[in-house]
């Protein structure tokens, strides 16, 4: 059995390489996703509007919704779903130990070994400790995943 090469962890995207196709399909699916969701729920949003408008919490256009055909309607999916996320909940705590052994989880270093990488990086402590201060840091990793500049961008 042929073993799958490892990739580089986290796959890093940069944004000139992402093609203008790419961008236009993220945007329409952006906006089709929230024209459903706003045609799934004008009939609510419609509702709370004739709620809150004068005479305010008396329903004047609308008629008041029939809550026993409601639950009938969905009752099913909402046992259903209540029964998946009780599943997948049992499910991640009976493999919580697997979950938290996955070599991606990395915890943080002690301040003492912090200073080890500082060194290693050949970076300052002054340098960190202005980093920290700053909203954005450009990190550029080769492919070794080793750090090899490291630029602090001010941002506005």
């Amino acid at each position: 059995m042929k073993r799958i090469p490892t990739l580089n962890w986290p796959p890093i995207i940069n944004s000139n390489a992402v093609s203008i196709w790419i961008r236009l399909r993220d945007i329409s699916l952006t906006v089709g996703a929230w024209l459903i969701i706003g045609f799934t729920i004008h009939n609510l949003l419609w509702l709370i509007f004739d709620y809150l408008s004068d005479p305010i919490f008396q329903l004047t256009t609308v008629a008041p919704p029939n809550w026993t055909a409601i639950w009938r309607k969905v009752s099913w999916f909402i046992y259903i779903a209540l029964g998946l996320i009780t599943w997948i909940c049992l499910l991640a705590s009976l493999r919580r130990k697997i979950i938290n052994s996955t070599k991606y989880i990395k915890t943080l270093p002690a301040a003492v070994e912090i200073r080890e990488l500082e060194i290693g990086l050949g970076v300052l402590p002054a340098d960190v400790e202005h980093w920290r201060e700053l909203r954005s840091v450009q990190v550029f990793v080769n492919s070794d995943n080793r750090v090899y500049k490291i630029i602090p961008t001010q941002t506005s």
